[in-house]
């Protein structure tokens, strides 16, 4: 779970770098994630992209009910990304209420990339897959003391990692792009002009959300069904993809 509610637009591009050309000369790329493996996302957020023919990604932590394997395994059939959020989603002290055993500080690097690779496994056992991206919890790098990312990245074990907010010290390198978050408050409307002000950029914007009509942190159904439409509407200069393809896009043309 995320607490924070960011304004930035998530561009992978720097100063002295080209923009990247997206795919079929669209305008811009738009990426929608979800978090924490929610039941609302299953029942509202899926059906809403799937009736737009939109793929979106869904990064799952390993606290999801048995029963919803099934829905989880039909998303990743029809197209859409299951990603990494880590087994048990562990944050700083303080974040929310928590166990203080899944507090970041009584965590070390060696025990983060083992849970984010136990959480690989299941993932695998659900839809095949090999590669995987990951979130940040609480988009926070520090366990123990010490950022884990660089650790992260040597170790293979993912791909990319969407941060929120993002650390431009660590450079376009697919490890630290920034989602951006909204206050449930947040109208279609303000949506819409979010993925426009990366259209007049020509950038990438990463969209973060959690519950969908429901549950935390949410958005209104109606909210999100307006951008989706409204996405669906203007796919002639979005490219609306997966974080993992859009940032396979990005990494190609500004490393």
């Amino acid at each position: 779970m995320i607490l924070l509610a960011i304004v930035s637009l998530s561009d992978v591009t720097s100063a002295g770098q080209s923009p990247v050309k997206w795919p079929g000369g669209k305008q811009a790329a738009i990426v929608l994630t979800y978090d924490d493996a929610l039941r609302s996302q299953l029942d509202v957020a899926i059906p809403q992209l799937d009736a737009a023919g939109l793929k979106g990604t869904f990064f799952l932590t390993g606290r999801f009910p048995q029963d919803e394997v099934e829905r989880w395994r039909k998303a990743a059939a029809s197209g859409h990304e299951l990603a990494n959020h880590s087994v048990i989603h562990p944050c700083a002290k303080g974040s929310f209420d928590m166990p203080e055993q899944y507090n970041n500080e009584r965590y070390s690097v060696q025990t983060m990339l083992a849970e984010i690779g136990i959480m690989n496994t299941m993932l695998h056992a659900i839809d095949g897959g090999t590669e995987r991206t990951y979130a940040t919890p609480c988009g926070q790098t520090v366990v123990g003391g010490e950022d884990y990312i660089a650790a992260l990245k040597a170790s293979g074990i993912v791909k990319y990692v969407r941060d929120a907010g993002g650390h431009a010290e660590r450079g376009p390198d697919g490890f630290s792009a920034p989602g951006t978050f909204f206050p449930e408050t947040v109208t279609g409307a303000e949506l819409v002009a979010f993925v426009e002000a990366a259209r007049a950029r020509g950038g990438l914007a990463v969209l973060g959300f959690h519950g969908v009509g429901a549950d935390y942190l949410k958005v209104t159904a109606e909210a999100h069904e307006q951008l989706v439409r409204y996405l669906h509407d203007h796919q002639d200069v979005f490219w609306v993809t997966t974080f993992r393809q859009a940032m396979d896009r990005a990494t190609v043309h500004t490393n």
